[in-house]
């Protein structure tokens, strides 16, 4: 019927968790890097008649996924920092590990979580200290995996 509009509510991005099996950072203050894309192949080609048409379809690489960042607030017992460490030390086998943020509806219940596989810290990075601010100290960190599934989403 035109005009008629399904009453549903949005997906708000301001209730999110990082979960890493045990492991609560709840200072989390914002999340990049969910990305999800299809490499293109591109053929150009005339037709009998010399026109140029461009077909477009899936490149070699099927699924490509981008590093994750997160900003979150520093504190003296940073349970991350545990995670990084591994890496600088190469204990990769115990720095890979299974993460998941996930994003909660208006009555804090699991509406979405994008599952990561094999994930390690790359880079740490805190924010720049001023004598004019009263910003909180930041962290911010990026993230490798090795690939990504999304729940609860049109699924």
């Amino acid at each position: 019927m035109p005009g008629v509009t399904l009453k549903q509510d949005p997906l708000i991005s301001n209730r999110f968790f990082l979960d890493m099996g045990g492991i609560q950072v709840s200072a989390i203050q914002e999340v990049s890097g969910l990305d999800i894309e299809t490499d293109v192949a591109e053929l150009v080609q005339s037709t009998k008649d010399g026109k140029v048409v461009t077909i477009k379809t899936p490149g070699a690489t099927p699924v490509k996924t981008g590093k994750i960042t997160l900003k979150y607030v520093a504190f003296k017992d940073d349970p991350i920092l545990k995670w990084r460490t591994d890496v600088i030390q190469g204990k990769m086998a115990t720095a890979r590990q299974n993460i998941s943020i996930v994003l909660y509806n208006l009555l804090y219940e699991e509406e979405m979580r994008f599952n990561f596989k094999n994930a390690w810290p790359s880079k740490r990075s805190f924010s720049n200290f001023t004598s004019k601010g009263n910003d909180p100290v930041t962290i911010t960190l990026t993230i490798e995996h090795e690939g990504v599934s999304v729940a609860g989403y049109n699924s």
